[in-house]
C-alpha cells in the first residue's frame, strides 16, 4: 500500500466514477484501475462494486474510508507543518542561552523583527540552561543556536558578539558594600554563595580563586541567580556573576572588580553538522553581520555603573 493508491481510492469513492477519476487525477483509466486492483488484492477485498454506469463503495470500502482519509490528512497536516517550519518567514527557531542574557536576547529578537519584517517568526527560547546542559543541546540538535560563553568542540561553530564584564555582586549589610569596587582578596573569609558544579562559572571561580590564594567560605551552592540573589542577601554574603541586565533587589550591591581577570566572551553557536532551518539560518547571519552585537547592547544600556541600581534577569544562571 503506498500513498499514491490511498489517492486513488479516496478520489474514486467521492466521484464514484472511473473516468471523471482519471480526469481529476491526471492519470490514465488504466493505471487507475491497476492500482485499485493491487490496494484490493492487498487488503484482500473488493473496495468498489458497479452500480449502473457509477461505481459504489463496497461495506469494506466504506469501512476503510474515514481511516484512508484521516491518514492522508495527517500526512497533509505534516507536509504544511514540515513547509511552515522551513519557511525563513514563517517558521521557528530553537534557542538557548544564559539566563543572564535573557534581557539582550529578548531585545534581540525584538530588533531583528523589526529591521527584517519577518514578524510571522517563532522563537523558542530555553533561558534554564546551565552550562553543561547548553552544550549537550548543541551537540544533540535540540537547539539551532545557543548564546553561551565558548563551546569547545570540532562540531561547534562560533561568531564572537561581544564581553560580558563580571561583578561581584553583596549583600548591602556586608562592610564590602561601603566600596564601588573591590579587591578579590578581601574574599578571604567572607561568606560566597556559587554557583553549582554544572555551571560554567563555578569551574572560573575555583581557578580564580586558586590563582589568587583565596578561602572564600561558600555556604551555598545553586544554578539559579535568583535563589543566589536571595542567599546573598539573607546571610550578608557576595557571589561573583556576570553584570546584571535586569533590575535586582536594593538589598545588594553591584560592585566593580579590581583584579585583572580574563574576560568573559560571549558567542553564538551552531552545530555544523546538524541541518538548520532557514528561519534560524536568516536569524544567525542577522547577528554575524552585526559584529559585537552584545558590545552595543551594553553600551547602549549603559553597563559598566557599578554601585547604582541596575538591571538583572529573573532566574536561573550559567
Amino acid at each position: 500500500m503506498n500513498l499514491r493508491q490511498l489517492q486513488y481510492f479516496i478520489t474514486i469513492a467521492r466521484l464514484e466514477h472511473y473516468t471523471k477519476a482519471s480526469e481529476k487525477l491526471y492519470v490514465s483509466q488504466s493505471n487507475l484501475s491497476h492500482s485499485i486492483k493491487e490496494l484490493e488484492e492487498e487488503l484482500n477485498v473488493r473496495l468498489f462494486m458497479r452500480q449502473g454506469r457509477n461505481i459504489k463503495l463496497t461495506k469494506y470500502g466504506e469501512l476503510f474510508l474515514p481511516y484512508a482519509t484521516k491518514a492522508l490528512k495527517i500526512l497533509d497536516n505534516g507536509v504544511a507543518c514540515l513547509n511552515d517550519y522551513v519557511n525563513p518567514d514563517t517558521g521557528t527557531v530553537v534557542l538557548s542561552g544564559f539566563p543572564s542574557l535573557a534581557s539582550f536576547i529578548t531585545n534581540l529578537i525584538v530588533t531583528y523583527m523589526s529591521e527584517t519584517n519577518r514578524v510571522g517568526v517563532r522563537f523558542q527560547f530555553n533561558q534554564s540552561a546551565n552550562y553543561t546542559a547548553l552544550r549537550e543541546q548543541l551537540l544533540n540538535g535540540d537547539v539551532d543556536l545557543a548564546l553561551s560563553t565558548v563551546v569547545e568542540d570540532p562540531e561547534i561553530e562560533k561568531a564572537l558578539i561581544g564581553v560580558h564584564p563580571l561583578a561581584l555582586i553583596v549583600s548591602r549589610e556586608n562592610p564590602l558594600a561601603e566600596h564601588d569596587e573591590v579587591d578579590l582578596r578581601d574574599l578571604e573569609g567572607e561568606p560566597f554563595i556559587a554557583f553549582d558544579n554544572n555551571c560554567e562559572l563555578r569551574s572560573f571561580t575555583d581557578r580564580l580563586f586558586g590563582k589568587l590564594d583565596i578561602h572564600p567560605q561558600i555556604s551555598m551552592e545553586t544554578a539559579q541567580d535568583a535563589t543566589m540573589h536571595g542567599m546573598i542577601a539573607a546571610a550578608h554574603a557576595t557571589a561573583i556573576m556576570p553584570y546584571p541586565l535586569e533590575p535586582i533587589s536594593d538589598r545588594l550591591k553591584v560592585l566593580k572588580i579590581k583584579n585583572d581577570i580574563p574576560k568573559r566572551q560571549i558567542y553564538l553557536s551552531w552545530n555544523r553538522e546538524r541541518y538548520m532551518p532557514p528561519a534560524a539560518a536568516y536569524f544567525r547571519d542577522f547577528i554575524i553581520d552585526n559584529g559585537k552585537i552584545f558590545d552595543e547592547f551594553l553600551e547602549a544600556r549603559g553597563a559598566g555603573k557599578y554601585g547604582d541600581t541596575v538591571h538583572f534577569p529573573g532566574s536561573g544562571e550559567e
